[in-house]
C-alpha cells in the first residue's frame, strides 16, 4: 500500500476507472484526498479513521465509504487487514441503478456474519477477476460490483434515504466536487441546483446530520 506523504495531494485514479486490492498495514496513514470512491471492508484488526473532522473507531466485519475529495487517513491502525476497492461512478453503465443507491451517503456500518462471507465472497470474486486477462473481464467486473453495492444495501438501516433525497444529495456532491470543496454560501449552490435553500439544507440534514453550511465546511 502506497502511503501518501502529504495531506495536501489528491491521488486520481488514472487510466482506470476500477480497482481492487487486498490490504494490510500496521501504521499510521497522513491524511490525503482522492478523485474516486474509496470502499474499504475491513477483514481483521482494529484502527482510528479520520474523515472529514471526525473519528471513527473501526474493527474487523466493518466496512465504509470514502466519497471523492474527503480529507481521510489512519490515525492508528493495529494489525489491519481489509479489501480496499477504488472506483469512478463512470465504470457503471445504468446510472439509474446509483440514483437509487444510498450506499454513497453513509459512513461505517458493521455486518453480521452473514453478511460478511456474502460480501467477502463477491470481492474475493472481483480481485480474482480484476488481476485475470479473461475474456469478457470489464463486463464481469461490473455486474460483481453491482451485486457487490446491493450487498451492502442490504446492511444498511431501513431507515432508507427517499430516491428523491439521495439523487440531490448526490449533485450537491458532484457539484461541490466540480467547485474543489470552495467555501460557498448554501444559497449559492441551490440556485445552481434550481432548488431552495430549506430543501437543499433538509436533504443534507437527513444524510449527513449536519446542516447545509456546516456541511460544506467540513469539506474544507
Amino acid at each position: 500500500m502506497t502511503i501518501p506523504e502529504t495531506g495536501s495531494i489528491t491521488y486520481n485514479l488514472e487510466q482506470e476507472m476500477f480497482r481492487v486490492t487486498k490490504i494490510s498495514f500496521n501504521a499510521p496513514v497522513p491524511r490525503h484526498k482522492h478523485s474516486c470512491y474509496e470502499l474499504f471492508f475491513i477483514l481483521d484488526g482494529e484502527g482510528t479513521f479520520h474523515m472529514d473532522c471526525q473519528h471513527y473507531d473501526i474493527k474487523g466485519k466493518s466496512l465504509f465509504l470514502v466519497a471523492p475529495g474527503q480529507l481521510h487517513g489512519w490515525e492508528y491502525s493495529n494489525h489491519l487487514s481489509a479489501y480496499l476497492l477504488k472506483f469512478d461512478l463512470s465504470i457503471f453503465t445504468d446510472q439509474s441503478f446509483i440514483d437509487h443507491l444510498t450506499v454513497f451517503n453513509f459512513d461505517t456500518v458493521t455486518v453480521s456474519d452473514d453478511e460478511f462471507k456474502q460480501i467477502e465472497g463477491v470481492l474475493s470474486s472481483l480481485n480474482e477477476e480484476y488481476l485475470s486477462s479473461k475474456s469478457f473481464k470489464e463486463c464481469s467486473i461490473n455486474n460483481l460490483l453491482n451485486i457487490l453495492l446491493i450487498y451492502v444495501q442490504r446492511t444498511l438501516s431501513s431507515n432508507t434515504i427517499s430516491y428523491t433525497s439521495n439523487a440531490l444529495f448526490a449533485k450537491f456532491n458532484d457539484l461541490m466536487l466540480s467547485n474543489n470543496y470552495k467555501i460557498a454560501h448554501p444559497s449559492c449552490y441551490a440556485k445552481k441546483l434550481k432548488v431552495n435553500v430549506k430543501l437543499l439544507n433538509e436533504t443534507v440534514r437527513e444524510i449527513t446530520h449536519l446542516s447545509c453550511g456546516e456541511f460544506i465546511r467540513s469539506k474544507t
